[in-house]
């Protein structure tokens, strides 16, 4: 389970991210056209939290390589 903390906008403070099942079809139409959906495929971004406020996409860690 994540903490809060880790669900929380690190750039608006909302409290809650939300998983792509989450989102609305309105809100997945616009995540689609976001900048970062050129650097990854859209089966990828599903594994993202997505903050409906201001747009920030957090990179799941299980998607990073190192």
């Amino acid at each position: 389970m994540k903490s809060f903390q880790e669900k929380s906008c690190p750039q608006c403070s909302l409290p809650k991210l939300k998983t792509w099942e989450e989102l609305t079809d309105e809100q997945k139409f616009l995540v689609e056209r976001l900048p970062l959906n050129t650097g990854f495929t859209l089966e990828e971004r599903k594994k993202h939290l997505f903050c409906p406020r201001c747009w920030f996409e957090k990179i799941s860690d299980e998607n990073q390589s190192c």
